[in-house]
C-alpha cells in the first residue's frame, strides 16, 4: 500500500516540495544560490533511497566505481554551471537592460503571479534546451559533446549529471539565455534551477513510479527512458529537459509500451574513467566501432 501510494505522489511531491523551499528562502533573504544548491542537494538524497528501495529494473542499480564517477561529473557539472553562471548573466542582464531601456520597459511579466511566471519560464526555456538537444543527435560535432551523457549502461538518478562541462554550458545556457534577455527575475531563474535539478534526478531515477497525466506535460522517467534505449529509433525521441510540450509539437513524443531492452549507445565502449570522459569530444572516434557516426538523412548512427 504505501509503495503504491509513493509510486503515484513522489514525482509530483519532489517537485512541489522543491519549488516551495526555493521559494521560501528567497522569501526569507538566503543566498538564492545557496538555496538552489542546498533544495537539489537533500532532494537528491531523498531520491537515492526511494531508488534502492523501490528499483524500476534490479540491472540499473549502479556500481560502486559507476556510482563515485558520477559523483565526479555532478561535482564537475555544478563547478561548470556556477561558473558560467557567474561569467554571463551580468553579461545578459545588461542586454536585458538595454532592451528594456529600448523598449520602455521590461518584456518580463514580473506583475503576473509566479506559478504563471515559472510556468512561462518552463516553455520558453524549454524551448531552446530542445533544439539544442536535438541537435546534439543529429549534428556529428554536436554529438561528441554530447554523447558521453548517454555512456552509461545503468539509468539511475545520478546518471544525470553524467555531463561533459561543454554539454552542460549547452545544455544550461539554452535555457538561461533567452530567460536573462527577456528580463526573468533572480527568483524565477532559481525556480526553474530547481525544477531543472530535481526532475533531472527523477527522469533518470531507477524508481518505479506511475506518472498518469503528468507524461503528456513533463519530461518524466517514463519517456526519458526511450531517450537512453541503445537502439537509434527509440533513442531519438523525446529531447524535452522538463516538459514534454514541444516534443508533442514537433511530433518527437515516444512512450510505447514496456521499457527499454537496453540503455547506452550502441558501438560505443567508452572506459569508465573520468578523465577519458572529459577528453570525449576530442577522441571519440577511438571509443567507437565505426571511425565516425554516420550522419545520413538529418539522423545520427552509430552502427557496430
Amino acid at each position: 500500500m504505501l509503495k503504491t501510494v509513493v509510486a503515484w505522489t513522489f514525482y509530483p511531491g519532489m517537485l512541489l516540495v522543491g519549488l516551495r523551499v526555493t521559494a521560501l528562502g528567497i522569501q526569507e533573504g538566503l543566498s538564492p544560490a545557496l538555496v538552489v544548491a542546498s533544495t537539489i542537494f537533500v532532494s537528491a538524497l531523498v531520491i537515492a533511497v526511494v531508488q534502492r528501495w523501490m528499483p524500476f529494473e534490479d540491472e540499473w542499480q549502479a556500481k560502486p566505481q559507476t556510482y563515485w564517477l558520477d559523483m565526479l561529473h555532478m561535482a564537475s557539472t555544478g563547478v561548470t554551471t556556477e561558473g558560467y553562471r557567474a561569467a554571463t548573466v551580468g553579461l545578459f542582464t545588461a542586454g536585458a537592460v538595454y532592451l528594456q531601456g529600448a523598449l520602455g520597459g521590461s518584456l518580463w511579466p514580473n506583475e503576473q503571479p509566479m506559478v504563471l511566471q515559472l510556468a512561462l519560464a518552463l516553455l520558453i526555456g524549454d524551448l531552446g534546451a530542445y533544439w539544442v538537444h536535438r541537435t546534439c543527435h543529429t549534428s556529428p560535432l554536436f554529438w561528441r559533446v554530447h554523447a558521453m551523457h548517454h555512456s552509461s549502461e545503468q539509468l539511475y538518478a545520478f546518471a544525470s549529471a553524467r555531463n561533459h562541462p561543454m554539454n552542460a554550458i549547452l545544455a544550461y545556457g539554452s535555457q538561461l539565455l533567452p530567460l536573462t534577455l527577456l528580463g526573468a527575475n533572480l527568483e524565477v531563474i532559481a525556480l526553474l534551477s530547481v525544477f531543472t535539478g530535481i526532475n533531472g534526478l527523477l527522469q533518470h531515477a531507477n524508481i518505479d513510479l506511475k506518472h498518469g497525466i503528468f507524461n503528456w506535460v513533463f519530461a518524466t522517467a517514463d519517456l526519458h527512458r526511450w531517450h537512453h534505449s541503445k537502439d537509434f529509433d527509440e533513442s531519438n525521441t523525446n529531447f524535452g529537459s522538463n516538459i514534454i510540450v514541444w516534443d508533442i509539437v514537433f511530433g518527437t513524443r515516444a512512450l510505447p509500451e514496456g521499457h527499454p531492452e537496453a540503455v547506452g549507445i550502441s558501438g560505443l565502449h567508452m572506459p569508465e574513467n573520468f578523465l577519458h570522459h572529459l577528453a570525449s569530444p576530442f577522441v571519440l572516434n577511438r571509443y567507437t566501432a565505426e571511425a565516425l557516426p554516420v550522419h545520413e538523412d538529418g539522423k545520427l548512427r552509430l552502427e557496430g
